[in-house]
């Protein structure tokens, strides 16, 4: 077995020698970096692999694959930014393909910065173009606030219907557990245990790899029942939600329920129930593990204080202060 290791690991490198001498593209290149990141058990579209790939379609349909590695210089970064400036979403399963977000923009922009910055790591190019890129080429990503739904909000989304049932048990148990959508679409029987009358969600987050042990609230377990005994065979809860089109779907369902001033996607599930937590006296620490974050700066960014609890503050420290300016 070790002999056969070694053998492959030799041919490898052989291989990537007369790529060299030939002139590796970038497409090639973007395509290599993108599969030493791909996690064992995760889709090849899912991920820091899924992200780079979708950046090298828009390489592709740019038509900068193929361009030798060591000739990619700042005039092909500025064209790139150019093409993405006004580039449509490349999803087959989109009906009608908008233009990309100024955060979409960033990100691809940054996946191909950081594609060039470790070829020359590895002597492939000799400097990065981005170094040389002009201001007004610099591309920021758009500030959006956390949006979260309220309590009420929630309770009257739970009570509208949705042309697709499966996405509305979805986004309510993401708003309930806090569960990111990879897992929730990825949860199955075998992910729920019990333990002295408690149900638990037991799971290692796509995301992060990490185990997660969450105790699973009545509201989600009637939830997750009604699915089992739905779907038959299949151990998936989710086995028959398509993940193309949520967005969509969700928006309509949204609008149904009369809530359209609210930028809310699916993942806004997770910041609700985080929201929800904070609003009910849950410390941080607490939502760190609760959410599965490594650490609590993460927590911070999604546990915002909300207007309500500000003006609760605002009365609570007048209650405790009246009188002290008199004297």
């Amino acid at each position: 077995m070790m002999k056969i290791t070694i053998f492959s690991r030799i041919k490898k490198f052989a291989a990537d020698a007369r790529k060299k001498s030939k002139g590796i593209t970038l497409g090639e290149f973007t395509q290599s970096y993108a599969d030493e990141r791909h996690k064992e058990g995760e889709k090849m579209y899912e991920g820091r692999c899924g992200s780079i790939l979708s950046m090298l379609k828009h390489l592709e349909t740019f038509g900068g694959s193929n361009i030798p590695l060591k000739k990619v210089d700042v005039e092909t970064v500025k064209q790139f930014i150019d093409y993405l400036r006004s580039a449509h979403d490349l999803h087959k399963n989109m009906k009608a393909p908008g233009k990309l977000s100024d955060s979409t923009i960033h990100l691809k922009v940054n996946i191909l910065k950081s594609v060039l910055r470790e070829a020359v790591r590895l002597g492939l190019l000799e400097e990065n173009p981005f170094d040389l890129l002009p201001h007004s080429y610099r591309v920021k990503a758009q500030y959006r606030e956390r949006t979260a739904l309220t309590q009420e909000e929630l309770i009257k989304l739970s009570e509208t219907p949705c042309n697709t049932p499966e996405l509305k048990e979805a986004f309510l148990l993401s708003c309930i557990t806090g569960l990111r959508k990879s897992d929730i679409l990825s949860l199955s029987i075998n992910d729920i245990e019990k333990c002295d009358d408690t149900y638990y969600i037991y799971k290692k987050m796509k995301k992060t790899q990490r185990w997660l042990r969450l105790p699973l609230p009545e509201e989600a377990h009637h939830i997750l029942s009604k699915l089992h005994a739905k779907n038959g065979n299949t151990p998936y809860f989710f086995a028959h939600l398509s993940p193309h089109h949520l967005g969509e779907h969700l928006e309509v369902w949204l609008k149904d329920c009369h809530i359209p001033d609210k930028h809310i996607t699916f993942h806004s599930g997770r910041h609700t129930c985080a929201t929800l937590l904070l609003t009910q006296g849950t410390d941080l620490y607490t939502i760190m593990r609760y959410l599965g974050h490594q650490n609590i700066n993460t927590t911070q960014r999604y546990a915002h204080i909300t207007n309500q609890m500000l003006s609760s503050a605002t009365h609570l420290l007048n209650y405790q202060l009246k009188g002290l300016a008199a004297c």
